[in-house]
């Protein structure tokens, strides 16, 4: 009888972070959605934009960004660029003080020693003088009214922080993340944004602790803990494609779990409800996914001791799920097998990460991403 107490109650713990989460945001999403105040202003009447990149030996990809941007439907007179080279050796501040001598909207920073995103972004911020500062990574593409949509949601007083649309091709798990985050802006508010692109009023720019490893999830909380909302602009598209390497994804997912650890410590007020107006979808959205492995070896173990055929089949359905993440692993690849394989990589993942984060394991630097991309 115990097992199979477990086992449902290890099930209900999957389901709520997989499944129930998404369905309680998705109806939300129908019934009582929040439109954003959007205003799309003309050219004389759009703000001066900075856009602040961290650049961490980037020189193969730094010169693309730039001409990205400049090709972005917004008046150029009021596009200027900021790039903060955490102390690249790779020719990153060679292209960018090139392209800054032959336009005075770029301006090339650097700090003394790597350092990270975090000691990158605290340098622009002392540095920035419009009114709303962009930031971005330096790899994805950008669609071409990118930032003209972000600053459109920003037209909105209520809303506190504006988020690109990450879209992640060849990625299953993103595609399914993407459909929350969605969900989550039109019923009212995200938890985090998307680090590779994303806007807020200079004003609201948080210092950063340095050694934060998620300055998409701290700077957006801080600002959702003033009242405002934290929004996604669904035309602003960032565009990036799969990592190359499992492996690689396996690090960067113990990486973020173990960052979501760190803000529950950092952010004061994070893990109150009576502080934090995103407190429910902070714990069932990103929290959850700590918890969630546990349930799953309690379902495994649940349905494989207790007495009767429906809880050998649960079992069964678990081990094909990991050997078809197996088989990806070597060359078997379909839609399924991508889906298995990051949800097997997420979930070990999460068991990492806790020990990672409090055996300080986790670096605030970070290696430059090996993609698909060709």
């Amino acid at each position: 009888m115990i097992w199979a107490a477990l086992f449902w109650v290890g099930l209900a713990v999957v389901l709520v972070s997989y499944i129930g989460y998404a369905l309680w945001v998705a109806w939300l999403a129908w019934v009582r959605r929040r439109p954003v105040g959007v205003e799309y202003l003309p050219d004389d009447r759009l703000p001066v934009v900075t856009c602040v990149m961290a650049a961490a030996d980037e020189a193969a990809l730094i010169e693309r960004k730039l001409r990205l941007l400049f090709r972005q439907d917004y008046p150029r007179e009021k596009l200027s660029i900021l790039v903060v080279s955490d102390a690249s050796t790779d020719g990153t501040d060679q292209i960018v003080a090139q392209w800054a001598a032959r336009d005075d909207r770029i301006r090339l920073l650097r700090t003394p020693r790597r350092s990270g995103k975090p000691t990158a972004l605290n340098l622009a911020r002392a540095h920035i003088r419009t009114e709303i500062a962009v930031f971005m990574d330096v790899r994805q593409e950008l669609t071409p009214d990118a930032i003209r949509e972000l600053v459109a949601h920003l037209a909105d007083p209520t809303v506190g922080v504006v988020s690109g649309d990450l879209r992640v091709r060849g990625d299953a798990y993103w595609t399914y993340e993407g459909f929350l985050r969605k969900c989550e802006s039109r019923s009212g508010s995200m938890v985090q944004v998307t680090g590779s692109l994303y806007a807020i009023r200079t004003a609201d720019a948080p210092v950063i602790p340095p050694d934060t490893i998620l300055d998409d999830v701290y700077v957006p909380l801080t600002i959702a803990l003033t009242g405002r909302r934290i929004v996604l602009a669904e035309r602003a598209g960032s565009l990036d494609v799969a990592t190359r390497s499992v492996g690689y994804e396996f690090v960067r997912k113990v990486r973020t779990l173990a960052g979501l650890v760190q803000i529950c410590h950092s952010i004061d007020g994070c893990l109150n409800p009576m502080q934090n107006p995103v407190w429910g979808r902070f714990v069932l959205h990103k929290l959850s996914r700590l918890i969630c492995p546990y349930g799953l070896l309690l379902t495994l173990a649940g349905s494989l001791l207790a007495a009767g055929w429906p809880y050998r089949l649960v079992f069964g359905a678990g081990v094909v799920l990991v050997l078809i993440a197996i088989g990806g692993r070597f060359g078997v690849r379909s839609r399924l097998s991508s889906l298995s394989q990051s949800l097997v990589a997420l979930n070990l993942a999460a068991l990492w990460a806790v020990p990672s984060y409090y055996f300080d394991r986790i670096s605030v630097t970070w290696a430059r991403v090996e993609t698909d991309r060709t």
